[in-house]
């Protein structure tokens, strides 16, 4: 499949699941009265301190469509703008933002090619898990860290690889299965489908597991320092019994 993206766009424009679906009015009335409360991983909360170091208040929420981290920057006081590759998941922003009387710009772009940004116009980039749907995240870090301010926050949520040697149906659909190593990391779904090794199910489209090297070195080379991280679990599969399954980093872009 040589244009995968093209195959991961259909399937966010189409899949219904817990991250298609907007915050309610009562959710987000909920969500003005509390600190702010937003996720790039399962299983915990973003910090409120790391929203706390930012100079200013202008957010990239960047692949994180779907009507439910806009919204709660934009009732927080933020200049909210959300790129995404799905229109429809753009839509849920903009229909919340109508619904609630909001303002949020919606751009739909894609983090494997330039973005369609002026250098240093974001004082923060939240990243939720995603770039798991993308085969090399050259790009987007180099990208990230041009569109970002000086001292400009880049939050970033993503798989922890070790997840990808297993495999998914068995963790997630048959628990009286046996656990076995299936497949060697760096995990390609793209070169494993021309291997015939696998069958793509349009459902989840096409998955990369990364190394840690190209997550973690990725920002590092770009200019920006690490300040924080931690990492999460699923409960809800099988191998958040041997350990955390998500990891989130907050990094700072140097001033040189």
């Amino acid at each position: 499949m040589n244009n995968y993206i093209k195959l991961n766009e259909d399937r966010w424009n189409n899949v219904k699941n817990a991250y298609t679906e907007p915050l309610t009015h009562e959710e987000l009335e909920e969500a003005r009265k509390h600190p702010i409360s937003v996720a790039l991983t399962v299983g915990k909360k973003v910090p409120t301190e790391w929203f706390e170091k930012a100079k200013g208040k202008k957010i990239l929420g960047l692949a994180c469509g779907g009507g439910q981290q806009g919204p709660v920057f934009a009732v927080k006081g933020y200049d909210v703008t959300i790129m995404d590759f799905s229109k429809s998941q753009l839509e849920r922003d903009e229909m919340v933002a109508k619904r609630e009387g909001l303002k949020i710009k919606t751009i739909q772009g894609d983090m494997t090619k330039p973005f369609p940004f002026e250098d240093e116009t974001f004082d923060i980039i939240f990243n939720p898990v995603s770039n798991v749907y993308i085969e090399d995240l050259e790009n987007m870090y180099k990208e990230a860290t041009r569109v970002l301010k000086k001292g400009g926050l880049l939050m970033v949520g993503f798989m922890n690889p070790w997840i990808y040697m297993y495999d998914a149906d068995i963790v997630w659909d048959k628990p009286d299965e046996e656990l076995l190593l299936k497949f060697a990391l760096p995990f390609n779904s793209k070169e494993l489908e021309a291997e015939g090794k696998i069958t793509i199910n349009p459902e989840y489209g096409y998955e990369f597991s990364h190394t840690l090297e190209s997550q973690i070195r990725g920002q590092l080379k770009n200019g920006l320092a690490m300040i924080d991280f931690y990492e999460s679990c699923d409960k809800r599969n099988r191998l958040s019994r041997y350990g955390n399954d998500y990891i989130a980093t907050l990094c700072v872009k140097l001033s040189y």
